[in-house]
């Protein structure tokens, strides 16, 4: 899918790749703070990641609520809009933080905006007037250190497992491998 901005004239949206930019970095360093804040408040597997799913939440409302755009917005210079370009309000924003979780396996669909923009009525606008930071490396680095404490934690510190905590660690073993396979691969150019 492709954003022509033919459907929506009246808004400049921003591009797959921007969205795909927003994504990978608002989910870098949500998790770093929601795996940091479920290990401080550790009881068992299924709260951490009720807590760490929570902390996820918080921070895509309170940015959007606050500024109109998430840290990684900030990044591609987009922002977060109602029809009108105007600041969404504040049910809008509850509903496309509670539906975003959903529409992470849908992308962008035909309509040009994610499941979580249509059920909320909002819009990702690009506007190259925002200023722009530039957050993506300092955060990939972050987070896969946040998964080494969690390691450190397990095997160091926690006096003792459930059932739950060995395939929790498998997955997240297997994660943390894959992704700094897909670091250090060479790029091909064409």
């Amino acid at each position: 899918m492709k954003i022509t901005n033919k459907k929506y004239k009246n808004l400049h949206l921003a591009s797959v790749e921007e969205r795909g930019d927003n994504f990978v970095i608002d989910f870098l360093f949500s998790s770093v703070f929601g795996v940091l804040i479920a290990i401080l408040t550790f009881k068992n597997y299924i709260t951490a990641y009720f807590i760490y799913l929570s902390v996820r939440s918080l921070y895509y409302y309170l940015f959007e609520l606050l500024y109109g755009r998430t840290l990684g917005k900030f990044q591609t210079q987009t922002k977060v809009v109602n029809f009108k370009g105007g600041k969404p309000s504040s049910v809008q924003l509850l509903k496309r933080n509670m539906s975003r979780f959903i529409s992470i396996f849908s992308g962008v669909n035909d309509d040009e905006r994610a499941i979580h923009d249509n059920f909320s009525n909002t819009f990702v606008i690009k506007d190259t007037e925002l200023q722009k930071i530039e957050i993506k490396k300092p955060l990939s680095l972050i987070f896969h250190l946040a998964i080494i404490c969690y390691y450190i934690y397990f095997f160091g510190i926690k006096p003792e497992q459930n059932n739950i905590d060995y395939p929790f660690l498998v997955f997240l073993s297997t994660y943390f491998i894959v992704s700094i396979i897909r670091g250090i691969k060479p790029k091909i150019s064409k």
